[in-house]
């Protein structure tokens, strides 16, 4: 019997040092996946690639702007210093219960700072999409 218990203290052991060594990995991989995401779609808006930047928008967003130029005119009018950032970097990612939020420091064309707060989820295919963007200025400039 006490080797039975030794056994089942191992495996529990096992298991939990299991669990909490692959959570921060999941999270550290995520984080990359998501922000190579909003880069990804930062530098096809400096370069003008309607269908790249377009292609990392959620199915929601995709029902609200239903082209890529909507999209693209959208995003030019509405949040010109996510449109042509001049240089970004990012924030830890924060878990959400579907997916994640992202804040981007930004730096727009005439040296301002922004912050973005992004949020992503997985797609059918188990893609990152962004489902959201919130803009709000910052103090001070560069």
């Amino acid at each position: 019997m006490p080797r039975y218990a030794f056994r089942l203290c191992l495996l529990a052991l096992l298991m939990f040092a299991s669990v909490t060594t692959f959570a921060p990995r999941a999270h550290a991989d995520a984080a990359s996946e998501i922000q190579s995401v909003i880069s990804d779609q930062l530098k096809a808006f400096n370069e003008d690639d309607t269908q790249r930047a377009y292609g990392h928008a959620a199915d929601i967003i995709k029902k609200i702007f239903p082209s890529s130029q909507i999209f693209m005119e959208m995003v030019k009018t509405g949040y010109p210093p996510v449109y042509r950032a001049k240089s970004w970097s990012f924030n830890e990612p924060t878990p959400l219960d579907n997916g994640y939020s992202q804040i981007v420091r930004l730096i727009d064309e005439q040296g301002r700072n922004w912050s973005a707060l992004y949020t992503l989820e997985r797609d059918s295919a188990g893609e990152w999409k962004i489902t959201g963007c919130r803009l709000l200025k910052s103090e001070g400039m560069v």
